[in-house]
């Protein structure tokens, strides 16, 4: 008992066009919707791509000051300028300030430790003795931390005396009359 569209045109033209018509305000209004995401799509992809230039680009920045920054200063003899700038000493200073000699073990039974590795020091091994503090440590050990410090691995006491003649004492203070003085160490 199906009616057919002919018996009853005014029903399927009615119905027929407020659905079509439901589906088009419905497609019409999804427009804008679709236009706003592709175009959050497309600045989310651009921003990632914005991102990613930023990062190359200090990259290549931060090489080109590194390689082009320690040319000319190697090639005008600045290279004690580069490393004083670093706080370390050159190998000529390390050798005028703590020459190196073979290692002979106290008379003492405890081995000694170079403090840097934490290796035993070995009868006849190079090794350096800073002359302000009197710590012994390998010679390699040693040549490595004064590269690029100034300063005792150990205590910090400063290697070669400061320019200018005016150093804070360095070491412990003098003990009162009322303290016992310190083992030595």
């Amino acid at each position: 008992m199906r009616m057919s569209s002919a018996e009853h045109p005014w029903q399927a033209q009615a119905f027929g066009d407020a659905v079509a018509a439901r589906r088009s305000a419905l497609v019409l209004a999804s427009y804008p919707v679709l236009l706003l995401l592709v175009i959050l799509a497309a600045f989310v992809r651009y921003l990632w791509v914005a991102l990613a230039m930023y990062c190359a680009l200090l990259f290549v920045l931060s090489c080109a000051a590194r390689t082009f920054g320690a040319g000319p200063a190697a090639a005008d003899g600045g290279e004690e300028e580069a490393r004083a700038g670093r706080g370390g000493l050159s190998a000529a200073a390390i050798a005028a300030a703590a020459p190196a000699f073979p290692y002979e073990p106290p008379a003492t039974p405890a081995p000694r430790d170079c403090p840097v590795c934490l290796e035993a020091m070995k009868a006849g091994e190079p090794a350096r003795r800073l002359p302000a503090c009197a710590h012994a440590f390998h010679v390699g050990c040693i040549d490595m931390w004064l590269d690029s410090h100034a300063t005792c691995p150990v205590c910090r006491c400063h290697v070669v005396p400061r320019k200018g003649g005016k150093e804070p004492p360095e070491g412990p203070a003098l003990p009162s009359s009322t303290e016992p003085p310190l083992p030595p160490v």
